[in-house]
């Protein structure tokens, strides 16, 4: 069997921390020179583990400051730029927040058990005043207790850094499928189009630094003035 490499041992370790809310979200870790100490490894087997945990977004640097845990920034995720190259930060209006028991495609997506129950968020998003995009955020009742019960005008413009803040659930990393769709008339309203109107189907599923799903997303969004980039540095 091939030996494997110390610092994917390091590296396992250090995503058991995480896991464990070890470190806080936004907290600097300690230097390479006393981690490498306490694992009695060199500091290049260090600094390869970290770098792994920062290319999948569980850590990121800070020149001049050092390694912390990720925490969101409201532009991590969002991904649509104006022709220009211009990145907004859209607006957002609830127009629905419910609970029920989930079907079987939130299931899937959420890795939730038969029976377990969901909230479902609905929500215009609009930029330059204009609406662009028609989503639903699901999420899992058990990790967002009361969730369902707070008023929809309540719930802020950036939900992420709401998770954090509120029940101590950062967003770290996502998967996302893009396909082209036809705007149902539920999108055509909400929307101000007309019927099979061409859109944008961005369907992403968001994770903790526990690698656990906490989000699935479905973003129908219109593209006359915008185009999606997922990598814009």
């Amino acid at each position: 069997m091939k030996k494997r490499p110390l610092y994917e041992k390091v590296k396992e370790t250090l995503l058991g921390r995480l896991a464990k809310d070890f470190w806080r979200p936004g907290e600097l870790l300690p230097s390479e020179l006393k981690l490498a100490e306490e694992f009695r490894v060199s500091q290049g087997t260090i600094r390869r583990a970290l770098d792994d945990l920062v290319s999948q977004n569980m850590l990121t640097r800070h020149q001049g400051r050092g390694t912390a845990v990720a925490e969101h920034t409201p532009f991590g995720f969002f991904h649509l730029f104006r022709d220009d190259g211009v990145r907004e930060l859209p607006e957002s209006k609830t127009l629905r927040l419910s609970g029920a028991r989930a079907n079987r495609s939130e299931r899937d997506a959420l890795e939730l058990a038969a029976g377990n129950r969901v909230i479902r968020i609905l929500r215009i998003r609009y930029l330059n005043l204009e609406p662009k995009m028609l989503e639903t955020l699901t999420l899992p009742q058990k990790l967002f207790p009361g969730l369902e019960k707070i008023s929809a005008r309540d719930l802020p413009n950036t939900v992420y850094r709401f998770y954090e803040q509120q029940f101590g659930i950062p967003i770290v990393g996502k998967r996302e499928r893009l396909r082209a769709v036809a705007a149902t008339p539920t999108e055509a309203l909400h929307l101000n189009i007309e019927v099979d109107t061409p859109l944008m189907e961005i369907e992403c599923v968001a994770f903790s630094h526990k690698r656990q799903p906490i989000e699935w997303r479905l973003s129908r969004c219109l593209t006359d003035e915008h185009y999606y980039c997922n990598s814009p540095e």
